[in-house]
Formats: C-alpha cells, sequence, structure tokens
C-alpha cells in the first residue's frame, strides 16, 4: 500500500482524535507532544479494501506562464480524478496509524494551528516549515468516520523563484469491503 493513498484517512482520523482541547499548555498552537498526548483515545482506522478519490479544485502558481498552469493542472486533474484501491491489512491500520501520523509531523517539523472535531466534522490548521525555513499551511475541512473520510484540503506553499504555490483538492476515502 501507498502511504499517501492512506493519508486523507489517516488525517482524518488523527483529527478525531484531537478536539480543541489537545493544546494542553493553552499557548495557541497543538505541538506534536501534545498531538501525541490526545493518541490515547484515537480511533484506527478498519483494516480493509478502500477506494480513493481525488478531485484538484485549484491550481495556482503565480510566477508560471499561464499556459504552464494550464498544463500542470490538467496533468495533476487527470492522475488525482483517478479512483485507487488498495488493501490495509491489520497490521497496517496499526503501523499507518494516529501514531505514525503525529512521528511523520514531527520529522516534518510540523504543528497544528487548530484541531477543531465535534460530531464527525473536522476543521484544522497544519503549518510545515522546510529545511530553507519556508512555512507551508494545510487547512483540511470535512467529514470522517473509521472507514471513510471525505476532506477538503488547502495547501498553500512559497515555491522558489516562483511564488505562493497554491492548491486545493477534495480527497474521498472509502472502505468498501475485506481485502482480497
Amino acid at each position: 500500500m501507498r502511504p499517501i493513498h492512506a493519508m486523507p484517512l489517516v488525517a482524518a482520523v488523527l483529527l478525531a482524535a484531537c478536539g480543541s482541547s489537545a493544546d494542553q499548555d493553552g499557548d495557541g498552537a497543538i505541538s506534536n507532544e501534545e498531538a501525541a498526548a490526545a493518541m490515547g483515545n484515537a480511533v484506527q482506522p478498519q483494516p480493509g479494501q478502500y477506494r480513493i478519490s481525488t478531485n484538484v479544485i485549484e491550481f495556482d502558481v503565480p510566477g508560471l506562464a499561464d499556459e504552464m498552469k494550464q498544463q500542470m493542472k490538467t496533468m495533476m486533474s487527470a492522475t488525482a480524478s483517478q479512483e485507487n484501491t488498495f488493501c490495509l491489512t491489520p497490521e497496517e491500520a496499526a503501523k499507518n496509524g494516529p501514531e505514525e501520523m503525529v512521528k511523520s509531523m514531527a520529522e516534518g517539523n510540523c504543528t497544528f494551528r487548530k484541531f477543531d472535531v465535534s460530531g464527525g466534522n473536522i476543521s484544522a490548521d497544519m503549518q510545515c516549515t522546510d529545511e530553507a525555513g519556508r512555512v507551508g499551511t494545510v487547512l483540511m475541512e470535512g467529514s470522517m468516520s473509521n472507514s471513510s473520510s471525505d476532506m477538503t484540503m488547502t495547501m498553500d506553499q512559497e515555491v522558489q523563484g516562483m511564488g505562493q504555490m497554491h492548491m486545493k483538492m477534495n480527497v474521498k476515502s472509502e472502505r468498501i469491503g475485506d481485502c482480497a
């Protein structure tokens, strides 16, 4: 299974484990340690066969020629709009669960500025800093359960020499049965 396929479901499960109370020290930011501490009640994704569908809604890089922007958006849309299926084994469900997501965040120098999860709805704001010190933002809005998610993600990142890249996409995952 490719980790990218499980990311929307894992992100949704991770977010469901935390609420606005994840900011235990009240500093307005949710550290990796605070997110990890909130994992005690995390819901693990169910093992099984999943279908992922992705739709690129918006794509823009201001420093890129219009023709090149359109070519990139067309290429990304064609690739992203394909439905993919994958098998999430019980071992992978445990391994790729919320704790692994928090570990990945720590390695990627990411923090959550917001966790708002209630009634199966999700709203989150995450910032990541790359090696060059550029800050990227990922906003997530959607709904989830332990067997599905419907997330709209908006990503903004400075691209050296081009300006601020903006991409918005909708990612849906759905458990469609047991693995073959």
